[in-house]
């Protein structure tokens, strides 16, 4: 038990500090600017979520575990909470997708439990019987995201879908 708990609190850690990472380079790096991204493609969202996944493997074994996944979900969706928006690289650039509807707080106990129950089921979703998320799986799971906020089928994302888009990530109780 209390080796799960240290695993679960060092992947914890891990993965805040690459959140943390992001968001100092996204806030000091001239690209950034506050620079608001007015849609997103298909493209787009997979590039991104490819260079989440080479971030998130933090030992380079080309897999997430479930406290991996959950630790990025759970880091993501603080985040957004906390500053409004969720931040996206698209083609080497800096860009925000804002998430309205969050509070600027903290998540509550219950909302990371809410969180952490949602994220664990979709991992094991998208990771097959063998409890490891792969790239390819990964893509998966942020390509469901997209065709569900996708809302007219055109694999642009604009305006409000980029919102909804931004909801998600942020796990905004009632978003779509």
């Amino acid at each position: 038990m209390t080796t799960m708990i240290s695993t679960a609190f060092a992947t914890v850690a891990a993965v805040a500090g690459l959140a943390m990472t992001s968001i100092e380079s996204a806030n000091s790096n001239s690209m950034y600017d506050d620079t608001t991204v007015a849609k997103l493609t298909r493209s787009d969202v997979e590039g991104h979520a490819n260079r989440v996944f080479a971030r998130a493997d933090r030992n380079g074994d080309f897999f997430l575990n479930a406290d991996e996944y959950t630790a990025l979900t759970i880091v993501t969706a603080e985040l957004a909470h906390l500053n409004g928006f969720i931040v996206i690289e698209t083609g080497g650039q800096l860009s925000t997708a804002s998430a309205s509807g969050v509070s600027s707080a903290a998540l509550s106990p219950a909302e990371q439990a809410r969180i952490e129950a949602i994220a664990r089921g979709r991992f094991y979703v998208f990771s097959n019987d063998d409890g490891m998320m792969d790239q390819n799986e990964f893509l998966r799971a942020q390509s469901a995201i997209f065709d569900a906020v996708d809302y007219n089928k055109n694999g642009v994302l604009a305006k409000r879908e980029l919102n909804a888009f931004a909801q998600q990530h942020a796990h905004i109780t009632g978003s779509v």
